[in-house]
């Protein structure tokens, strides 16, 4: 194999991994991320044909994000605390454990040995690591798929997924976050976790989203932008002022 051939296939398996991590976020799109402090912002910035591209922190394959809507409040009853995500990470620590092993495997271990024409057996033993750490995070949430909410083709589709391509074991865990969501209205999350300037900056970012927009011949939509102006505006003000 050419040096040139395995550049690429090095450039090839970090091109999945970013592109398997990346999504095509609505104008409306919220990222709820963090552990110990949160941060509710808006990161999509790039437009794509009406969407926006979003491409988390390549070295950060475990921090838990999810997605939200700031268009429309969400149901109060079910509201997500921050006890509640810190609980949905504290549960599916060994996934995030396993996407730490495999990253390390798939994206640092096998382009070492690929790029310094290790022996065919040494890239063996890293495939065969690879695949006993993604079946075992498989089992794992095999047997607790009823607590977690997996459908049987939910299951099968992440199996497929992180099996036939190893670089998509690494988001294992993001899969699992996009799949539960935010439940909850992340304005109001952001009013009650994030520090003032965070919460200045979210406003900000909503309001020069509403902006693109602003010329829309849809008086239904501008109508509905208005009002969540108007909701979200008092939400974060009424946090805001005690501090002012």
């Amino acid at each position: 194999m050419s040096v040139s051939s395995e550049w690429l296939l090095v450039a090839g398996i970090l091109a999945f991994y970013v592109q398997d991590s990346a999504r095509l976020a609505y104008f409306d799109d919220v990222v709820v991320s963090g552990g110990r402090t949160w941060r509710v912002a808006i990161e999509a910035t790039t437009e794509m044909r009406g969407r926006f591209l979003w491409i988390p922190s390549p070295l950060l394959p475990v921090r838990t994000t999810l997605h939200a809507s700031w268009l429309a409040p969400a149901d109060s009853a079910v509201a997500d605390t921050a006890d509640d995500l810190r609980a949905f990470a504290r549960q599916l620590w060994p996934v995030r454990a396993g996407c730490v092993v495999a990253g390390l495997v798939v994206l640092l271990a096998i382009p070492y040995l690929l790029l310094t024409g290790a022996p065919p057996t040494w890239l063996l033993g890293g495939l065969l690591a690879w695949l006993a750490v993604t079946l075992a995070m498989l089992a794992w949430l095999a047997v607790r798929s009823r607590r977690l909410g997996l459908t049987r083709r939910r299951l099968a589709t992440l199996a497929a997924e992180c099996l036939l391509c190893p670089p998509y074991a690494v988001n294992l865990y993001r899969k699992l976050c996009d799949q539960r969501g935010f439940r909850g209205d992340p304005v109001a999350f952001a009013a009650e976790n994030l520090p003032r300037p965070q919460r200045q900056r979210l406003l900000e970012a909503i309001e020069r989203r509403i902006a693109l927009f602003a010329q829309s011949s849809d008086e239904e939509k501008l109508l509905r932008l208005q009002q969540a102006h108007v909701r979200i505006r008092g939400t974060l003000d009424a946090a805001i002022m005690p501090e002012t």
